[in-house]
């Protein structure tokens, strides 16, 4: 009699094991179905984008790359959080990044946006993700999701008091092409 319960407690761990590994393969695959956010596709030049501003100052690591600021209405909100600005990384004008950024000094980006974002991400990519850490600002909260092809990343953060120009608490959710962000790490021109 126990055997007979022990097997049918081994195959149903077994039966929700296989139905874990599925779910998190699909949540990659869903990931790497990702080809850009809103109107941004990844791999499109700076022609295919009306409204943007040339990000002056900005403290590239490669002459090829380009950072740039939307100034349209494409994306007001995401997932019902109003969003602050969002940035466009292009490598040899072709985009490779694009960061929604939320809060402001005046207007943090609060805890139940975060969650509200969060949730949302986990429900479209899965659990499957891992914490992140930054340089320079403190992790309030942040976890990124890897695919093959594409990361998306976010986070909840502030900075240390001595950069008073950044007093608040920010967030921000980066989609990142993968093939095209390791060509632009390697090239060191």
């Amino acid at each position: 009699m126990n055997f007979v319960k022990t097997c049918f407690i081994y195959i149903c761990f077994l039966a929700l094991m296989t139905c874990s590994i599925n779910t998190s393969a699909q949540d990659v695959q869903n990931l790497d179905l990702v080809e850009g956010i809103s109107i941004f596709k990844f791999g499109t030049d700076t022609n295919k984008i009306k409204d943007l501003e040339a990000v002056a100052n900005a403290n590239l690591k490669s002459k090829n790359i380009a950072l740039y600021r939307y100034t349209g209405d494409s994306l007001r909100t995401f997932f019902n959080v109003p969003v602050n600005e969002v940035l466009l990384h292009y490598y040899k004008n072709k985009l490779f990044r694009v960061d929604v950024n939320f809060g402001t000094n005046n207007k943090e980006y609060t805890l139940q946006e975060y969650s509200q974002v969060h949730q949302e991400l986990e429900k479209t990519y899965g659990t499957d993700k891992v914490k992140l850490a930054m340089s320079g600002a403190v992790i309030l909260g942040g976890f990124r999701w890897s695919g093959k092809k594409i990361h998306i990343s976010h986070t909840r953060h502030s900075y240390p008091p001595k950069r008073k120009k950044d007093n608040g608490i920010f967030g921000e959710v980066t989609f990142s092409d993968n093939s095209i962000q390791k060509q632009s790490v390697l090239d060191k021109s």
